[in-house]
């Protein structure tokens, strides 16, 4: 009997040894290229700018190997600056520790269909614990490896999903987890090994993107407004434009979906039919109208 309790014993070592070697997020060379987009008032116009973070050399805490945590504003990583350390437990996933002290999981290894996952992500000061729910489990071939992909929301909000993918890391960046939040968005772009892409966000055609700053002109006038009303069914969303107005749709990401041509005075029946599950955006041309929100279920 004890020697079948050290073989379970055994055989469990290595399948979590196993699946730490398919995260594979502290090998040496790799690289991340991250999108931030922080958005203005209107939730339209916004600023972004991309940046990057790798994991590089060796030190000791307090008896614990971890390793630093850089970040850069350009590939070559001049003027890095550190942003805290990472860690590996095997049996677990991988933890983040910040500049202050303060430690919590960021990545958790051992997720099932349906499992729930608590991240504490420290490398974010102001975000508290988000308790997710894995709604799917797939695989993509990556550098001529299968690797799992785990999608996972919150209770309510599935309409905001995350992707972890195996070796590669979140949807939401490296160092994004759990980041769903309003004013502002990162977004994975590429993942590298070695100077070699190896990932690539579907989402995005680039992995990288130039500096964008939006300067905003205020103004308000209670009869210049877009109103947008549910519509007649369930999946129409009803607009109405006091002037002939050109109105462009983006989703929570700040990509483009669709343009609409609305007349003055005259009612228009947007069908949202086709759309995912999330937040909209209606961008008005004309720069004296607010922009408006809607929610696809």
């Amino acid at each position: 009997m004890k020697k079948y309790l050290i073989l379970l014993i055994l055989l469990s070592c290595i399948y979590n040894l196993s699946k730490a070697r398919n995260w594979d997020l502290l090998k040496s060379g790799k690289h991340w290229n991250v999108l931030l987009v922080t958005y203005n008032p209107d939730m339209v116009h916004h600023d972004s700018t991309t940046y990057f973070v790798k994991f590089d050399r060796d030190t000791i805490i307090n008896t614990i190997k971890y390793r630093h945590v850089f970040q850069a504003a350009n590939a070559e990583f001049n003027n890095k600056t550190l942003n805290g350390f990472v860690r590996e437990d095997s049996l677990v996933g991988l933890y983040f520790r910040s500049l202050e002290g303060k430690e919590g999981l960021l990545y958790n290894y051992n997720l099932n269909l349906g499992d729930s996952v608590v991240i504490q992500n420290e490398s974010i000061t102001w975000l508290d614990s988000v308790s997710y729910i894995v709604t799917e489990i797939d695989s993509i071939l990556i550098d001529g490896k299968y690797k799992k992909t785990y999608t996972m929301a919150e209770k309510h909000f599935e309409f905001m999903p995350e992707t972890w993918v195996e070796g590669v890391g979140s949807s939401l960046g490296i160092l994004g987890c759990g980041y769903i939040g309003t004013g502002g968005a990162t977004r994975l772009l590429c993942c590298y090994d070695n100077e070699v892409l190896i990932y690539k966000n579907p989402e995005f055609q680039n992995c990288y993107y130039y500096s964008i700053k939006t300067a905003l002109i205020s103004f308000n006038d209670s009869e210049s407004v877009i109103n947008v009303y549910l519509g007649t069914s369930f999946n129409d969303i009803f607009i109405k434009s006091p002037i002939d107005n050109c109105l462009k749709i983006f989703n929570s990401y700040g990509m483009f979906v669709e343009t609409i041509h609305v007349l003055a005075n005259q009612g228009y029946n947007l069908n949202v039919a086709k759309y995912s599950k999330g937040i909209y955006v209606i961008s008005p041309s004309i720069n004296l109208f607010e922009a408006k929100r809607f929610i696809v279920y």
